[in-house]
């Protein structure tokens, strides 16, 4: 097939490039790249499959591909070419996604062999080759694959790679089973040793692969396809599972090159694949692809042009698998203990003692981006240096994602705590990508908030002073114990019992705020609902707790809402009956005076405490 049909055969089965109002830098850098590389003219064609030593030398296409579906091109790369060796990490991949590790590596090895990608060398006793990227591991690997399933099946498996149907070169197969005959005596004496079955078949299904044809489009998204776990990142389909890809990028960075490997990944440091019809594909795991096609070959049988391009983008932009210095930000946001930060949940003057005292031995700590190993270590020697430590709060509301070394590292360290009496709380479980088996293995808070107000109970209830007042006297009630008996008596007069059921409205956000709420029995809730979809709570009140302090030293409208969260019974004083107060008991009228201005420095003082933590963190 001459190239000018080839060309058209491309176009007919891809739309054009997308035109924008506006380059963007990337696309600049890659026509640089396009333009100035182009000009390199060392290296020849392949003579030995003839179709493709009548290639047009000028050719150059680059692509780009990251894992998250953005694709940029220069040059010609909607032009076809056919994949030859690239096709060998495919079909290895296919290999082992349908055989599994254990059966192909009875075959194929994983070393790299020192050799060109053609030689005949075997294991001398078992007659294993190095890897499936020389060419005896590929034809191994194609007799695996071939007695599993048809060529047709394999080709849609490419396309699950590439993210569109594939077609196979007709005229450069033909071309390379005319021409073929080493790969056939590599073949044959493969078979001797009993690695693979008919050989005939075996290099039928390998020269068909070899002709499979792409452009460099196709070629980034199956590397982005590579870099992505192995789900396309534009069709979202998986194409082979994720420990496939890691044996197969593992041995394309030691064997890829082949006798030009080791030089390759000191230089470039990315797992790589190279192709005599000018096809090199290079994978940066976790964030992109590069593909280049340009037909003029080194010594070593890969594209001059093309690993030029790699090189340079290594060089320029860091992508070398192994650079250092690199380090990823803190997994840990911030860290602050009880005596810092506290829940919504109102205390008793003796709970709050207690965890002014105690506070230091919970600790909550807010995690970020991915946990892996190296963050779930950081949260580890975090915790074990936090001396005494009674109860922990693991906020993962900003956690992108969990691996699954991290979850299993997590989860074990969450079960070495427990077992140590140490209270493990986790909270924003809802943002994190599967966060409901962590929830179901784990266990897991609503909120951090919540997830405060339980270890605070932790540490109030190990301090002995026991579950929390769920009823109290009036006359007992903490904001009247400090008053005389003749001041609480008048005070008791002015205050109007209510009771409401569990769930009911006791005041809603926007209405008028005139009334002081004093709790004997139950518990409530102060929300702030002005989200309707993210309802906030503000504060939870206890039995021997008030509310609606500020409404009526100041007046105004309500700024939250107050909900029933059991049944509960308040005694209520409004505007009219505090002015009685002022004018027929006007020391009953100081004395409630003085307790609203304590609650509210109490509450600026718990203001004051969250915004320091906000700050710190």
């Amino acid at each position: 097939m001459q190239v000018e049909s080839r060309i058209e055969r491309i176009e007919e089965t891809q739309p054009e490039r997308a035109a924008g109002s506006f380059r963007c830098p990337i696309e600049d850098l890659l026509d640089d790249l396009h333009e100035r590389l182009g000009r390199l003219d060392d290296g020849g064609l392949p003579t030995y499959i003839p179709e493709l030593a009548d290639v047009d030398p000028s050719l150059f296409g680059i692509a780009v591909a990251t894992v998250d579906g953005a694709v940029y091109e220069a040059g010609d790369s909607r032009v076809g070419f056919t994949l030859q060796s690239v096709s060998k990490p495919l079909t290895y991949a296919l290999a082992l996604d349908v055989l599994g590790a254990e059966a192909v590596g009875t075959r194929i090895g994983v070393e790299p062999s020192g050799d060109a990608f053609n030689s005949i060398a075997l294991a001398p006793e078992t007659g294993i080759p190095s890897n499936a990227m020389v060419n005896a591991g590929a034809i191994a690997a194609s007799s695996l694959v071939a007695g599993a399933a048809p060529f047709a099946a394999v080709l849609d498996a490419y396309g699950g790679f590439a993210g569109r149907g594939l077609e196979v070169d007709e005229a450069v197969f033909e071309s390379e089973r005319a021409t073929g005959h080493r790969n056939r005596a590599i073949a044959h004496l493969l078979r001797t040793f009993g690695v693979i079955g008919d050989p005939d078949v075996a290099v039928e299904r390998y020269f068909r692969q070899c002709a499979v044809l792409v452009d460099c489009r196709d070629l980034a998204l199956v590397g982005a396809t590579l870099a992505n776990g192995g789900v396309h990142p534009l069709t979202g389909a998986a194409a082979v599972r994720p420990e496939v890809v890691r044996q197969v990028l593992s041995v394309m960075a030691s064997c890829g090159m082949y006798d030009g490997a080791g030089a390759w990944m000191s230089a470039v440091g990315l797992p790589a694949k190279s192709g005599v019809s000018g096809g090199i594909l290079a994978v940066l795991p976790g964030r992109l692809a590069v593909a280049c096609y340009s037909p003029l070959l080194d010594g070593h049988g890969n594209s001059v042009r093309g690993a030029a391009v790699c090189r340079e983008l290594s060089e320029r932009f860091g992508l070398h698998l192994v650079r250092p210095g690199e380090r990823q930000a803190s997994p840990i946001r911030s860290a602050v203990d009880l005596t810092a930060v506290r829940s919504k949940r109102v205390r008793t003057l003796e709970e709050r003692e207690a965890l002014a005292e105690l506070g230091s031995r919970a600790v909550v700590v807010e995690l970020q981006g991915d946990l892996g190993f190296e963050a779930v270590e950081q949260l580890n020697r975090l915790v074990r240096a936090a001396g005494r430590l009674e109860a922990l709060v693991l906020d993962l509301g900003r956690v992108a994602r969990i691996d699954p070394g991290g979850h299993v590292l997590l989860g074990e360290l969450v079960a070495s705590l427990r077992d140590a009496a140490v209270d493990v709380r986790l909270a924003g479980l809802g943002t994190v990508p599967d966060g409901a088996s962590l929830t179901a293995s784990l266990g897991g808070a609503s909120s951090t908030d919540l997830a405060v107000e339980a270890c605070e109970t932790t540490l109030v209830e190990r301090a002995g002073i026991g579950t929390p007042v769920t009823e109290t006297e009036l006359a007992e009630h903490p904001f009247l114990a400090r008053l005389t008996e003749l001041d609480r008596a008048a005070v008791i007069r002015h205050l109007v019992p209510r009771r409401y059921a569990a769930g009911a409205t006791i005041a809603r956000q926007g209405a008028r705020a005139d009334d002081l709420f004093v709790v004997t029995r139950g518990l409530v809730n102060v929300v702030d609902d002005s989200e309707p979809d993210a309802p906030r709570r503000a504060a939870t009140v206890p039995a021997g707790g008030v509310f609606g302090e500020i409404g009526i030293a100041l007046g105004g409208r309500r700024t939250a809402t107050v909900l029933a969260d059991t049944d509960v019974d308040v005694h209520v004083l409004d505007r009219r009956g505090l002015a009685a107060l002022r004018q027929g008991h006007p020391r009953a009228y100081a004395a409630v005076l003085e307790e609203l201005l304590t609650g509210l420095a109490l509450t600026a003082t718990r203001l004051d405490r969250e915004v320091a933590a906000l700050t710190a963190g």
